[in-house]
């Protein structure tokens, strides 16, 4: 048992799903192989990050075009649950740039909070 309380030990959790999440879904954009592997069987790519959720959920992957980054869902608790996770369409240099403009350079990214599981340090190496 951890002295960790219960809210910090989740908001922990939220953290790695997240960055796991928006690492294979930045893999996805570049990768098609990946992509097919991740929206067929998920569970085997997020294992590989780290990442684990209890063999009763049910992880879904898939193509959105009108998603935008972080659009995930959950549907039940406790015994079953499913996690769907949406492939929104890979942003655009462009876009990307003008929120660099607007927020500066720490606040675009793709849908990681940090990009740094595409190695991305600014603009020029986004892509």
């Amino acid at each position: 048992m951890t002295d960790e309380p219960e809210e910090d030990y989740m908001a922990a959790r939220r953290k790695e799903v997240a960055l796991v999440v928006g690492k294979v879904i930045a893999r996805a954009w570049s990768d098609e192989s990946f992509k097919q592997a991740l929206i067929r069987d998920p569970q085997p790519l997020l294992h590989a990050e780290g990442l684990y959720f209890p063999e009763r959920y049910t992880i879904e992957f898939y193509d959105d075009p009108s998603a935008s980054p972080g659009d995930w869902s959950s549907v039940g608790r406790g015994l079953a649950a499913v996690h769907r996770f949406p492939i929104p369409p890979c942003p655009h240099r462009e876009q990307l740039a003008g929120e660099v403009l607007e927020g500066g350079e720490d606040t675009a990214a793709c849908c990681s909070p940090c990009a740094s599981c595409t190695g991305a340090t600014g603009p020029e190496t986004w892509f």
